[in-house]
Order: C-alpha cells, then structure tokens, then sequence
C-alpha cells in the first residue's frame, strides 16, 4: 500500500469528523528578563491564599506564608486546585512608569475578580458578591492604575481577590495572571485581538453560515422527495444534510463568536456532540451512497456514537474531561477509520465510481487536516517564519479544513443529484416506452373498435334499409287521401316505431305503432310487429281494429314465449293504434295509442285501451273498436309519445297537451306544412337536449270525396275533445 494510502487510511476519520479540536499548544513563554515596561509585561509569579480578607490588598500585609505559584503557561497546569475565593499577591517595581494599565487573563466563564493596586480598588470584572456572575468573551478592556496609586519608589502590590469555579473536574485553575504595561499599548493590543478575532469569525461563521444552508437545503429535498410516497424520498440527502449541520455546529463550537457568547461546557459539549453526530451521519450517508446495507459492526459504532450523545448531554462534567474527553473521541474516530476506509478503498480498487469519489474528496480534506497539524508543529517548534514552511502560515490556510470540507460536500451532493437525475431519467424511459406500449395498444384496440363500429354501423344502415323498405310510403298514402305527412323520426340509425298501410278494395287500414325500447331492440320487435300484421291482416283477412289487436296480442306473446311459464321470456311488447276506412265509416281501436281528430280547431281524442300489446298479462285483454265521426277537412293523427315525451334543456317535457295544442294549430295548413311546423316546434322546445325516444306521427286528411266515401253518419260520443 503506497505512502497516500496509508495516510487515507489513519486519517479518513478526521475527514469525516470535521475539524481538530481546539489545541492546547501555544508559544513559548517569554525567557525572564527585567521588568521593562516600554513593551507590556506577563506576571506570572504570584503567591496564592484561599479564603478573604480585605487586609491581604495592603501594600504592607505580610505574605510570606502565603503559597508561591507559578502560571507560565504550558501544556497543563500545576499550581494545585485554586477554586473558590482566594487572594492572589504580586510585587514589581515601576519606576519612572506613567499611565500603567493591567490586563487579567482568565478561563472565560470561570473566573471573577476585584483588583487592588497598592490597597486601592482599581476594577472589577464580573460579580463576587452578593450574587457571583462568571462572563462570557475575551479581550477585556485592560484596567488603568490611578496616579496616585503609585509611590514614589516605584513599589507596587497588585492584589487580585478572585472567585474561581470550575465547569469541568479536570480543572483546578481559572485565573491565569496579568499584563501589565502601558495603558494605551494594552488598550491597543486589546483591539488588535478583537479586531483579528472578528476577522478569523467573518470567515469562519460564514463557512458556518453556508454549511448551515447547504444542511437545510437537502434536508428540504429530502422531506419534499419523501412526501405522499409510500417509499422514503432519497436518504443520502438526509444524511448528507446531517453531516453538514454537524460540520456546521463543530466548526462553530471552535469560532471566537461562540468563546465570547457561550461558557466553556457548552462549547465542549457542541463540539463533542457534533463530532459523534457527523460520525453517525458518516456512516449512513457512505453505504446508501454505495447502495449497500450497513454491516452490524457499523451499526454497533453507531450505537456507541449515539450513547456517547446522550452521555455528553447527561453528564457533561464526567465525559467532557480531558483524561475522558480525548481517548474517547480518538477511539471513536479509529475504530470507523480503519474498516470504513479499507471498505471505500477496495470498492474504489472495483470500479465503483461513487467510491473513487470518496476517496478523491476524504484525500482532500486530509491533506487540509495535515496542513492544520504542520502549522501547530512548526509553529511550537519556533520554526514558522523559516522560508519553507512560511507558506504553511498564509492566512487563507486558516480556512483549509472548511474549503476542503465544502468541496467533499459539494462534490457528493453534486455525485447525489446526478444519480437522482438519472435515477428520474430512466423511471422516465421506462414510463415512455411504457406509455407507447400502451398507446400502440390503445391504437390497436381502438382501430379494432372502430373496425368494429363501422361494421355495427354498416350493419345498422342495411337494417335501416330493410325498416324503410317494409314501411309503407307516402304515395301510397295519399292515394286513399286527399293529402298526408309522415314525420318518422328514430332516435338512433333504426327505430322502434314504425307503421302499417293496407288497402284492398274498399278498405284501408292505417297503422301506427310503437315497440319497447329504440335502436335495435325496438326495430326487432317492429319486424316482429310488421311481419304479424301481414299474416292477420293480409293472410288471414282480419280488419276490425279491436280483433286485430287481440290477434297482434297474441302473436306477440306467442314469438316472445310469455305464455310459457318457466320458459326464457322477455317482457316486451307495443303500444299500437289501427284505424279502419271503408264504407261502413271510419272506426278506431288503440292500445295505450290515441287518436286524435281536428275539425274547425277543435280537437278530439279516441282514447286507447290501457293496457299494451304483448307482456305477460294476468288476465285477459279485451279492445273495442269505437265509429270515429269526421267532419269535412278532417285531420286524422296517429302519434307515439315520442313527441310528447321529449324533454327542454331544463328536463321539462313537451307534454301531451301542448301536442294536442299543436295539432289544433297546424291542421288549416296542407299537410306538408304541417310536418315543417310540428318539426320547428320540436327543434324549439329540445333546444340542445338530445332526443329521447323514437318520434312518429302520421296525419292525414279525408277531404269531401274522401269524407262521403268513409263517413258512415257515425255517432262521436266516443270522442274526447
């Protein structure tokens, strides 16, 4: 395994993790020299007694018993525990000083203190008593030593009475000693800090700033991609965007914004709980990056990471320790480094692309983690400024971690889209070629139907041409008349009505009938109904209307079978109307069909028996032909309910009365004129409603040849006007 390999693997885990924690590393102390103030001055020897007692701020107080410390700073500190209230004493000389100024240096958070220069009280910082209050933030303003303060040998007692407290049990100090110099170079190098702190924090919080958003953007794709399905919506954008709020909370924990805003447990606390959440979230986001199941031992080290959480939270002055703190997050990070790194590498070595992606970008950020490591070496080695690694200590490395950091981010989220682009793309191809599969099919079949439908059709037209070639035409009527209309209108290609016309010698039979249903059904039975009147009327010679109906009756019955009990049946049949013309006068016999007379505008119904032909009846029919009596110009009408029963755009029916109203309207005009009025009125009464039901009606007037011929004197007490 080459030398980069070996690297990848010790450090992916830092890579994954996000940034080093903060270092405890820092210059070396200033070699002891005489206390010049021309430059300000660290005081670090100092005498040290716990308890309080306003006496110990005088110049003159013995302190000899008190114990010595030393606060050189180093990798720990070893003055003993110092927590709670105690006295700290120091003596310099500062002859010939003017406008002196102390600067204390503390654990933030931790400390709160008074300062006392020669007995008098020169500042405080925080609150003792009665109300101990420990502040946030670094940089304070340094506290100026009053003239009169001073003495004229240059003695000078800096007494600093502190209340200290610990956050964590590993610390035992708070108060770190003072600078003293002059007040205006402290001052000045106070807002230096500041202003370099804020500068580091504009960087650094807005790299928070956008992981931030980059977190919150794919956890917004991933709840809108899981929303109303049934299958969760793509998981490594979840946890993709949860890698990033941990990098985002870590890196934040570090800044000099969170130093000035939060204690030092808070810190330690976010820091610690995003490193674990950015190693759970490492996890799961690599293996559903590489489609693979996450392997039990995965799974155990995340349970850890998520019980070193709760841990942290419940009990952060034990696990946030140093001895604690430290082995466990270096145990975390190595024991997910070492096999999740060896598995990314022989999936790389296969060919998997997402992997040498992996590997690309955790190289990146380890490069960035070793950058980190070299400026911290080299600079406690004194060696920073040397040419060859000058370059390690631009100011813009200060940010390689978090640019490394951003283009993993980056380049996997850019890796996700891509895969959920073609993901989308092939759902796509395939719903197409779906989609054409189906439209081919859907064209087959309808091709198939319209196939079909013209043969029904072409079928229906041929038997439209056989109905209107049995149908009697209207020559043939107006032979017996002085004038006749038919106005037959089916409601589909073949009707259900239909009528019948018979003359031989000095009798016509005029008939007009409407069969169950329309279309096809009711063409049947109009064959049927045609064919029976030929035999009863034309073979057998029957031409009383009311025997013709019991014969047609009967028929109808006989070719449906239902008479036979038990027997397959349909229950159908007709409505029928047959009026007779001889010499013997004019006579009438309907079942449920009328007819209508209109002579001098009134009008006359012969009303029909009510029960039909055919159906199955529980007793037996009886029909009566009654004399109609016909005046000179006499309309005669036979009519279905079509007409009648045709309903407006609103549902409403034309009704049987306004037809009657019609007929009286119409029958002065000749008989063509009749059938283009009574048409008018239907097309304006339907409106845009489709037609209901077959419509047929057959008017024809006897005129005075007609009228002597057929008028048999006849009484008309069978009409109803």
């Amino acid at each position: 395994m080459t030398l980069r390999r070996a690297l990848l693997c010790i450090l992916l885990g830092l890579a994954l993790a996000g940034p080093l924690p903060a270092s405890v590393f820092g210059q070396a102390a200033p070699a002891a020299a005489p206390l010049d103030l021309e430059q300000p001055t660290w005081l670090y020897q100092w005498k040290y007694r716990s308890g309080d007692d306003p006496a110990w701020a005088a110049p003159e107080f013995n302190d000899a018993d008190w114990t010595p410390i030393d606060l050189t700073p180093g990798p720990r500190f070893a003055a003993g525990p110092r927590l709670g209230l105690g006295w700290y004493r120091a003596e310099v000389s500062v002859a010939n000083a003017w406008r002196l100024g102390i600067r204390p240096s503390h654990i933030v958070s931790a400390c709160a203190y008074e300062a006392y220069a020669n007995g008098q009280r020169i500042g405080q910082y925080g609150e003792i008593a009665p109300r101990p209050r420990f502040p946030n933030g670094r940089f304070q303003l340094p506290i100026p030593i009053p003239k009169e303060a001073l003495r004229p040998d240059g003695r000078l007692v800096i007494a600093i009475r502190a209340l200290e407290r610990s956050e964590l049990p590993d610390s035992s100090v708070a108060f770190l000693g003072i600078q003293i110099g002059n007040l205006d170079q402290l001052a000045s190098k106070t807002q230096q800090q500041r202003a370099e702190a804020a500068q580091r924090d504009v960087f650094r919080l807005g790299f928070v700033f956008a992981f931030a958003l980059f977190a919150l953007y794919h956890l917004y794709l991933h709840g809108s991609l899981s929303l109303g399905r049934s299958k969760k919506g793509q998981a490594e954008y979840l946890w993709l965007g949860v890698l990033a709020l941990g990098y985002a909370a870590n890196s934040f924990s570090i800044s000099d914004t969170a130093i000035d805003v939060t204690s030092q447990a808070a810190r330690l606390t976010l820091n610690a709980a995003s490193v674990h959440l950015q190693l759970i979230s490492s996890v799961e986001f690599t293996f559903r990056l590489f489609r693979s199941p996450v392997p039990r031992w995965a799974r155990w080290h995340q349970a850890s990471q998520v019980a070193c959480i709760i841990g942290t939270l419940a009990l952060p002055s034990w696990l946030l320790i140093w001895r604690v703190n430290q082995p466990l997050f270096a145990a975390s990070v190595l024991s997910l480094v070492l096999p999740l790194t060896l598995h990314i590498f022989r999936l790389a070595r296969q060919g998997l692309v997402e992997a040498r992606m992996l590997e690309l970008s955790a190289g990146v950020i380890v490069a960035a983690e070793l950058i980190q490591v070299g400026r911290i070496v080299f600079g406690t080695l004194g060696i920073g400024q040397e040419h060859w690694v000058r370059w390690l200590f631009h100011p813009l490395l200060n940010y390689s971690v978090d640019v490394s950091f951003g283009f993993f981010l980056l380049l996997m989220a850019g890796m996700v889209a891509r895969r959920y682009r073609d993901e989308i793309e092939a759902v796509n191809r395939n719903l197409e070629n779906a989609v054409a599969t189906r439209t081919a099919e859907v064209r087959r079949q309808r091709d198939e139907l319209e196939r079909k439908n013209r043969d029904i059709e072409d079928s229906l037209r041929y038997a439209q041409t056989m109905q209107q070639v049995i149908l009697p035409t209207l020559d043939s009527l107006r032979q017996t008349f002085a004038e006749a209309f038919i106005l037959w209108k089916p409601r589909d290609i073949v009707s259900g009505d239909f009528y019948w016309f018979y003359r031989e010698g000095g009798v016509s039979l005029l008939i007009v009938a409407d069969c169950t249903g329309h279309g096809v059904p009711g063409a049947f039975m109009s064959f049927i109904g045609n064919d029976l009147l030929n035999q009863i009327v034309i073979e057998r010679g029957i031409h009383d209307p009311a025997r013709i109906l019991t014969e047609i009756d009967a028929g109808v019955q006989r070719a449906l079978k239902q008479s036979d009990q038990g027997l397959a049946s349909v229950d159908d049949g007709m409505d029928i109307g047959v009026c007779r013309l001889d010499a013997a006068g004019v006579a009438f016999a309907g079942a449920r069909l009328s007819l209508y007379v209109v002579s001098d505008g009134q009008v006359a119904e012969y009303p029909a028996a009510r029960h039909p032909i055919g159906g199955r009846a529980r007793k037996a029919r009886k029909f009566e032909s009654v004399a109609v009596a016909v005046a000179p110009d006499a309309m005669l009408y036979l009519t279905t309910d079509g007409f009648a029963d045709q309903p407006n755009a609103a549902g409403k029916r034309f009704t049987t009365r306004s037809l009657a109203k019609a007929l009286s309207e119409v029958a002065t005009l000749p008989a063509a004129r009749q059938q283009a009025a009574l048409e008018a009125i239907l097309a304006q009464h339907a409106g845009d409603a489709p037609q209901r039901d077959d419509i047929t009606i057959i008017g024809a007037r006897l005129g005075q040849p007609g009228l002597r011929h057929f008028n048999g004197g006849a009484s008309t007490n069978h009409a109803r006007s």
